[in-house]
Protein backbone atom coordinates (compact mmCIF):
# COMPACT_ATOMS: atom_id res chain seq x y z
CA UNK A 1 0.00 0.00 0.00
CA UNK A 2 1.41 3.40 -1.04
CA UNK A 3 0.76 6.05 1.59
CA UNK A 4 0.45 9.69 0.50
CA UNK A 5 0.71 12.03 3.46
CA UNK A 6 -2.24 14.40 3.93
CA UNK A 7 -1.64 18.15 4.18
CA UNK A 8 -1.46 18.20 7.98
CA UNK A 9 1.47 15.75 7.93
CA UNK A 10 3.19 17.68 5.16
CA UNK A 11 2.91 20.80 7.34
CA UNK A 12 4.62 18.95 10.19
CA UNK A 13 7.43 17.70 7.91
CA UNK A 14 7.95 21.20 6.50
CA UNK A 15 8.21 22.55 10.06
CA UNK A 16 10.92 19.96 10.82
CA UNK A 17 12.81 20.97 7.68
CA UNK A 18 12.56 24.67 8.60
CA UNK A 19 13.89 23.82 12.07
CA UNK A 20 17.03 22.43 10.41
CA UNK A 21 16.50 18.69 10.74
CA UNK A 22 18.91 16.70 8.58
CA UNK A 23 17.84 14.83 5.44
CA UNK A 24 18.56 11.58 7.26
CA UNK A 25 16.22 12.57 10.13
CA UNK A 26 13.48 13.63 7.73
CA UNK A 27 13.80 10.34 5.86
CA UNK A 28 13.46 8.41 9.13
CA UNK A 29 10.38 10.45 10.14
CA UNK A 30 8.85 9.79 6.72
CA UNK A 31 9.38 6.04 7.08
CA UNK A 32 8.13 5.91 10.69
CA UNK A 33 4.99 7.93 10.03
CA UNK A 34 4.08 5.79 7.02
CA UNK A 35 3.84 2.81 9.37
CA UNK A 36 1.36 4.71 11.50
CA UNK A 37 -0.76 5.93 8.59
CA UNK A 38 -0.85 2.47 7.07
CA UNK A 39 -2.33 1.24 10.36
CA UNK A 40 -4.71 4.21 10.54
CA UNK A 41 -6.00 3.56 7.02
CA UNK A 42 -6.50 -0.15 7.75
CA UNK A 43 -8.24 0.30 11.10
CA UNK A 44 -10.11 3.58 10.71
CA UNK A 45 -10.62 3.55 6.91
CA UNK A 46 -9.58 7.21 6.87
CA UNK A 47 -6.48 9.35 7.40
CA UNK A 48 -8.32 12.68 7.33
CA UNK A 49 -7.44 15.24 10.00
CA UNK A 50 -10.73 14.77 11.84
CA UNK A 51 -10.02 11.04 12.21
CA UNK A 52 -6.46 11.70 13.37
CA UNK A 53 -7.49 14.43 15.84
CA UNK A 54 -10.18 12.22 17.36
CA UNK A 55 -7.78 9.40 18.32
CA UNK A 56 -7.79 8.50 22.02
CA UNK A 57 -5.68 6.32 24.31
CA UNK A 58 -7.44 3.09 23.37
CA UNK A 59 -6.70 3.76 19.67
CA UNK A 60 -3.02 4.40 20.33
CA UNK A 61 -2.83 1.27 22.48
CA UNK A 62 -4.26 -0.69 19.57
CA UNK A 63 -1.58 0.76 17.27
CA UNK A 64 1.25 -0.35 19.57
CA UNK A 65 -0.29 -3.78 19.89
CA UNK A 66 -0.23 -3.95 16.09
CA UNK A 67 3.48 -3.05 16.13
CA UNK A 68 4.22 -5.78 18.68
CA UNK A 69 2.45 -8.28 16.47
CA UNK A 70 4.83 -7.30 13.66
CA UNK A 71 7.65 -8.51 15.96
CA UNK A 72 9.36 -5.11 15.99
CA UNK A 73 11.92 -4.58 18.72
CA UNK A 74 10.93 -2.47 21.72
CA UNK A 75 13.65 0.04 20.79
CA UNK A 76 12.06 0.48 17.35
CA UNK A 77 8.60 0.85 18.89
CA UNK A 78 9.91 3.54 21.21
CA UNK A 79 11.33 5.44 18.26
CA UNK A 80 8.00 5.18 16.42
CA UNK A 81 6.26 6.40 19.58
CA UNK A 82 8.58 9.39 19.80
CA UNK A 83 7.90 10.41 16.19
CA UNK A 84 4.13 9.99 16.56
CA UNK A 85 4.19 11.95 19.82
CA UNK A 86 5.86 14.90 18.08
CA UNK A 87 3.31 14.88 15.27
CA UNK A 88 0.43 14.80 17.78
CA UNK A 89 1.95 17.56 19.90
CA UNK A 90 2.38 19.66 16.76
CA UNK A 91 -1.38 19.40 16.19
CA UNK A 92 -2.22 19.58 19.93
CA UNK A 93 -3.88 16.16 20.07
CA UNK A 94 -5.23 14.95 23.41
CA UNK A 95 -3.50 11.55 23.22
CA UNK A 96 0.00 13.03 22.65
CA UNK A 97 1.04 13.02 26.30
CA UNK A 98 0.10 9.36 26.80
CA UNK A 99 1.98 7.87 23.88
CA UNK A 100 5.23 6.91 25.61
CA UNK A 101 3.34 5.32 28.51
CA UNK A 102 1.18 3.35 26.09
CA UNK A 103 4.21 2.16 24.12
CA UNK A 104 5.56 0.42 27.23
CA UNK A 105 3.13 -2.49 26.94
CA UNK A 106 6.17 -4.76 26.47
CA UNK A 107 8.98 -3.51 28.73
CA UNK A 108 12.54 -3.31 27.52
CA UNK A 109 14.71 -6.34 28.26
CA UNK A 110 16.80 -6.02 31.40
CA UNK A 111 20.47 -5.30 30.71
CA UNK A 112 23.08 -7.94 31.54
CA UNK A 113 26.88 -8.04 31.72
CA UNK A 114 26.97 -9.01 28.04
CA UNK A 115 25.48 -5.63 27.09
CA UNK A 116 28.67 -3.86 28.19
CA UNK A 117 32.30 -4.06 27.17
CA UNK A 118 34.81 -4.87 29.91
CA UNK A 119 37.91 -2.75 30.36
CA UNK A 120 40.25 -5.55 29.25
CA UNK A 121 38.10 -6.28 26.19
CA UNK A 122 38.17 -2.63 25.17
CA UNK A 123 41.95 -2.39 25.61
CA UNK A 124 42.43 -5.50 23.47
CA UNK A 125 40.12 -4.10 20.80
CA UNK A 126 42.03 -0.81 20.67
CA UNK A 127 45.34 -2.64 20.45
CA UNK A 128 44.14 -4.73 17.52
CA UNK A 129 42.74 -1.69 15.70
CA UNK A 130 46.13 0.03 16.02
CA UNK A 131 47.96 -2.95 14.55
CA UNK A 132 48.56 -3.01 10.79
CA UNK A 133 47.93 -6.11 8.73
CA UNK A 134 51.01 -8.22 8.06
CA UNK A 135 53.47 -7.55 5.24
CA UNK A 136 51.82 -9.89 2.75
CA UNK A 137 48.56 -8.00 3.35
CA UNK A 138 50.10 -4.56 2.86
CA UNK A 139 47.60 -3.81 0.09
CA UNK A 140 44.84 -4.17 2.68
CA UNK A 141 42.48 -1.18 2.75
CA UNK A 142 42.43 -1.44 6.54
CA UNK A 143 46.05 -0.29 6.77
CA UNK A 144 45.00 3.10 5.36
CA UNK A 145 42.24 3.52 7.92
CA UNK A 146 43.67 2.66 11.34
CA UNK A 147 43.39 6.20 12.73
CA UNK A 148 39.90 6.59 11.33
CA UNK A 149 38.73 3.30 12.81
CA UNK A 150 40.19 3.91 16.25
CA UNK A 151 38.74 7.45 16.29
CA UNK A 152 35.24 6.14 15.53
CA UNK A 153 35.39 3.34 18.11
CA UNK A 154 36.82 5.72 20.73
CA UNK A 155 34.13 8.35 20.09
CA UNK A 156 31.33 5.78 20.48
CA UNK A 157 32.83 4.33 23.67
CA UNK A 158 33.74 7.71 25.19
CA UNK A 159 30.71 9.83 24.25
CA UNK A 160 28.04 7.18 23.64
CA UNK A 161 27.26 8.27 20.09
CA UNK A 162 25.34 6.01 17.73
CA UNK A 163 26.60 5.10 14.23
CA UNK A 164 23.85 7.35 12.85
CA UNK A 165 25.16 10.29 14.86
CA UNK A 166 28.70 9.53 13.65
CA UNK A 167 27.34 9.57 10.09
CA UNK A 168 25.75 13.01 10.60
CA UNK A 169 29.00 14.66 11.77
CA UNK A 170 29.94 17.33 9.26
CA UNK A 171 32.84 19.75 9.18
CA UNK A 172 30.65 22.66 10.28
CA UNK A 173 30.05 20.74 13.53
CA UNK A 174 33.73 19.96 14.18
CA UNK A 175 36.19 22.48 15.57
CA UNK A 176 39.75 21.18 15.55
CA UNK A 177 41.07 24.44 17.03
CA UNK A 178 38.82 24.09 20.10
CA UNK A 179 39.00 20.28 20.12
CA UNK A 180 35.23 19.92 20.16
CA UNK A 181 32.30 18.77 18.06
CA UNK A 182 28.57 19.43 18.20
CA UNK A 183 25.38 17.48 17.51
CA UNK A 184 21.88 18.90 17.10
CA UNK A 185 19.07 16.79 18.60
CA UNK A 186 15.57 18.23 18.46
CA UNK A 187 15.78 21.53 20.39
CA UNK A 188 19.10 20.70 22.03
CA UNK A 189 22.61 21.27 20.79
CA UNK A 190 25.07 18.92 22.43
CA UNK A 191 28.73 19.92 22.61
CA UNK A 192 31.46 17.34 23.24
CA UNK A 193 35.06 18.09 24.20
CA UNK A 194 37.56 15.86 22.40
CA UNK A 195 40.21 14.34 24.62
CA UNK A 196 43.85 14.50 23.53
CA UNK A 197 44.04 10.94 22.17
CA UNK A 198 40.87 11.09 20.08
CA UNK A 199 41.83 14.53 18.77
CA UNK A 200 45.21 13.12 17.69
CA UNK A 201 43.57 10.16 15.89
CA UNK A 202 41.08 12.45 14.13
CA UNK A 203 43.76 14.86 12.93
CA UNK A 204 45.96 12.03 11.70
CA UNK A 205 43.04 10.50 9.81
CA UNK A 206 41.92 13.87 8.44
CA UNK A 207 45.33 14.80 6.99
CA UNK A 208 45.79 11.32 5.54
CA UNK A 209 43.06 12.18 3.02
CA UNK A 210 44.49 13.69 -0.20
CA UNK A 211 43.73 17.43 -0.27
CA UNK A 212 41.51 17.07 -3.35
CA UNK A 213 39.14 14.72 -1.47
CA UNK A 214 39.61 16.11 2.02
CA UNK A 215 36.51 17.55 3.73
CA UNK A 216 36.59 21.36 3.86
CA UNK A 217 36.39 23.32 7.08
CA UNK A 218 33.09 25.05 7.98
CA UNK A 219 31.06 23.15 5.36
CA UNK A 220 28.50 20.36 5.24
CA UNK A 221 31.20 17.95 4.04
CA UNK A 222 31.10 14.71 6.07
CA UNK A 223 33.85 14.27 8.64
CA UNK A 224 34.19 10.56 7.90
CA UNK A 225 34.73 9.80 4.22
CA UNK A 226 33.92 6.54 2.43
CA UNK A 227 36.87 4.46 1.19
CA UNK A 228 37.10 2.27 -1.91
CA UNK A 229 38.72 -1.01 -0.88
CA UNK A 230 39.58 -1.90 -4.48
CA UNK A 231 41.25 1.31 -5.65
CA UNK A 232 42.49 2.05 -2.10
CA UNK A 233 41.28 5.63 -2.32
CA UNK A 234 38.85 7.93 -0.55
CA UNK A 235 35.62 8.47 -2.47
CA UNK A 236 34.20 11.69 -3.85
CA UNK A 237 30.57 12.47 -4.78
CA UNK A 238 30.89 14.48 -7.97
CA UNK A 239 27.14 15.14 -8.14
CA UNK A 240 27.21 16.87 -4.77
CA UNK A 241 30.74 18.22 -5.21
CA UNK A 242 31.87 16.92 -1.83
CA UNK A 243 33.52 13.83 -0.32
CA UNK A 244 31.22 10.82 -0.04
CA UNK A 245 30.19 10.13 3.54
CA UNK A 246 30.94 6.87 5.32
CA UNK A 247 27.61 5.04 5.69
CA UNK A 248 26.02 3.86 8.94
CA UNK A 249 26.27 0.26 7.74
CA UNK A 250 29.98 0.67 6.94
CA UNK A 251 30.59 1.95 10.48
CA UNK A 252 28.75 -1.04 11.98
CA UNK A 253 30.57 -3.52 9.75
CA UNK A 254 33.96 -1.98 10.55
CA UNK A 255 33.36 -2.51 14.27
CA UNK A 256 32.25 -6.12 13.67
CA UNK A 257 35.37 -6.78 11.59
CA UNK A 258 37.71 -5.36 14.24
CA UNK A 259 35.96 -7.30 17.02
CA UNK A 260 36.32 -10.48 14.98
CA UNK A 261 39.99 -9.71 14.36
CA UNK A 262 40.49 -9.27 18.12
CA UNK A 263 38.85 -12.69 18.67
CA UNK A 264 36.34 -11.19 21.11
CA UNK A 265 32.75 -12.18 21.83
CA UNK A 266 29.95 -10.40 19.96
CA UNK A 267 30.48 -6.69 20.63
CA UNK A 268 28.78 -3.93 18.65
CA UNK A 269 28.40 -0.16 18.60
CA UNK A 270 25.45 -0.63 20.98
CA UNK A 271 27.72 -2.40 23.48
CA UNK A 272 30.18 0.51 23.37
CA UNK A 273 27.40 3.09 23.74
CA UNK A 274 25.81 1.18 26.63
CA UNK A 275 29.12 1.28 28.48
CA UNK A 276 29.45 5.04 28.00
CA UNK A 277 25.92 5.59 29.38
CA UNK A 278 26.55 3.33 32.38
CA UNK A 279 29.84 5.07 33.13
CA UNK A 280 28.18 8.51 33.04
CA UNK A 281 25.39 7.26 35.32
CA UNK A 282 27.86 5.80 37.82
CA UNK A 283 29.75 9.11 37.80
CA UNK A 284 26.74 10.79 39.38
CA UNK A 285 25.18 12.69 36.48
CA UNK A 286 21.56 13.76 37.01
CA UNK A 287 18.78 12.04 35.04
CA UNK A 288 17.98 15.09 32.89
CA UNK A 289 21.66 15.50 32.02
CA UNK A 290 21.90 11.85 30.98
CA UNK A 291 18.70 12.04 28.92
CA UNK A 292 20.00 15.08 27.03
CA UNK A 293 23.62 13.95 26.68
CA UNK A 294 22.72 10.57 25.18
CA UNK A 295 19.50 11.69 23.43
CA UNK A 296 17.44 9.07 25.30
CA UNK A 297 13.78 9.27 24.27
CA UNK A 298 12.15 8.08 27.49
CA UNK A 299 12.79 7.64 31.20
CA UNK A 300 12.13 3.92 30.75
CA UNK A 301 15.23 3.68 28.55
CA UNK A 302 17.34 5.25 31.30
CA UNK A 303 15.71 3.10 33.98
CA UNK A 304 17.32 -0.05 32.54
CA UNK A 305 20.78 1.37 33.14
CA UNK A 306 19.87 2.45 36.67
CA UNK A 307 18.54 -1.01 37.49
CA UNK A 308 21.73 -2.62 36.18
CA UNK A 309 23.93 -0.08 37.99
CA UNK A 310 22.33 -1.00 41.34
CA UNK A 311 23.93 -4.44 41.19
CA UNK A 312 26.95 -3.80 38.97
CA UNK A 313 30.31 -2.90 40.50
CA UNK A 314 32.23 0.03 39.09
CA UNK A 315 35.22 -0.95 36.97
Amino acid sequence: MIIQFPDYVQAFMEDLQTAGRSKLTLKQYDSDLKKFFKWLHLHKKSIEFETFKALRAEDIRSYFQYLHELKLSQATIRRLASVLSRLMKFHQCIAAEEIHKLSDTAPLRALTDNDFIKKEEYQKLLQVIKTKDSEYQKKSARNYLLERNIAIVSIIRTYGLTPTEIYTLTMEKVNFAQNEFMLQTDAHQRTFQLNEKISKYLRSYFFSIPSLFRPKYHTKDPLFVAFNNISLSFQYDYDRQQPKGLSVRAIQEMIKDEVRKANLRKISAVTLRNTAILEALQSGNADDQLMERFALTSEAALRRYKQYAEKAPKE
